[in-house]
């Protein structure tokens, strides 16, 4: 590999770069730069003699970086983020002046939890902002923060521990069982561990193991339990469970809300099973950036009205 002369390079073209990895396609690439298709084709002409490498390659879609290109990405985006500090003008942040989307990889049960306060405090605060919530599995959410598709990315993310990524903690929640109405085995909120353990099992997996929380806690015990149906988000656990015998488990300030549209029975859970978290991860360079303060400190705000509203799992 050959080293770059910074004098003759055009450090503009790393905008383009940046553009493609976003967009995945040269024409879209070139409307997002106000570019006309043939000089970002031309940039990336440039781009590939300045790297001596392809980076971007034809797909049915459009391209696809190569292993340099995401090997680059997170650099790159993150001397872009530095730059554009250092160019900003030195003026008080006003959120009603921002007009911009803001991408957010999560799940639904985050979505549940924060989206009614999140969104009503930003449309007073900064109408022109645009929320769009996406789903990304645990394991590609880096890379979506890497690439810039997404801003931040809301879950518990237990496994991911990635230098360059800022994780906020922004709430946590107990688990409860839930199953149908009538269902002969719940009496007065509760399940027996017998009865817990011979039931089939219904499990939310968005794509992983299934296996969750509740299965290590188990195996701690020397006991198992039957998963029988999996699904891939918490809302489409309740239509497993409501007209049959299988039983679920879920966050229970979602299971509280879900109850009110359908006919489940709470309870408590028969083993001590660690509460789930809910955690917001941006890309480290960024945190300082008056707009993601602002937009993290919406999040935080949507957390804590949450949590001050959860209510007493007395109150059943």
């Amino acid at each position: 590999m050959h080293e770059i002369d910074l004098t003759r390079a055009d450090l503009n073209l790393l905008v383009v770069f940046e553009a493609l990895m976003r967009e995945r396609h040269v024409g879209r690439a070139a409307e997002r730069l106000s570019l006309s298709q043939s000089a970002t084709s031309h940039a990336l002409s440039r781009l590939r003699a300045m790297f001596d490498d392809p980076l971007f390659v034809r797909h049915p879609r459009g391209v696809e970086p190569t292993s340099r290109a995401q090997e680059l990405a997170p650099h790159i985006s993150n001397s872009l983020v530095q730059i554009r500090q250092i160019l900003s003008p030195q003026t008080g942040f006003d959120p009603k002046a921002l007009r911009r989307p803001f991408t957010i990889a999560a799940h639904d049960y985050a979505i549940a939890v924060l989206t009614p306060m999140l969104v009503d405090d930003v449309r007073t605060q900064a109408p022109s902002v645009d929320l769009r919530f996406i789903s990304v599995g645990p394991l590609e959410v880096v890379a979506g923060l890497d690439r810039g598709e997404i801003d931040f990315a809301l879950g518990g993310f237990i496994d991911v521990a990635a230098e360059r990524v800022a994780r906020t903690q922004l709430f946590s929640d107990r688990f409860v069982g839930v199953a149908r109405h009538d269902h002969p085995y719940v009496s007065a909120r509760r399940m027996s561990i017998d009865h817990f353990t011979s039931l089939p099992h219904v499990l939310m997996s968005a794509g992983g193991p299934a296996r969750g929380d509740v299965d290590q806690a188990l195996s701690a015990l020397g006991l198992a339990r039957r998963i029988a149906v999996t699904v891939p988000n918490f809302h489409a656990l309740p239509y497993v469970v409501e007209n049959s015998d299988v039983i679920g488990v879920l966050p229970e300030r979602l299971a509280l809300r879900i109850a009110q549209n359908h006919p489940l029975a709470l309870f408590d859970l028969p083993i001590d099973v660690a509460a789930m978290t809910c955690s917001m991860l941006v890309l480290a360079p960024l945190v300082e950036q008056p707009e993601i303060i602002w937009f993290t400190a919406m999040l935080r705000r949507a957390a804590a009205r949450w949590s001050a509203k959860r209510p007493d799992a007395r109150s059943w």
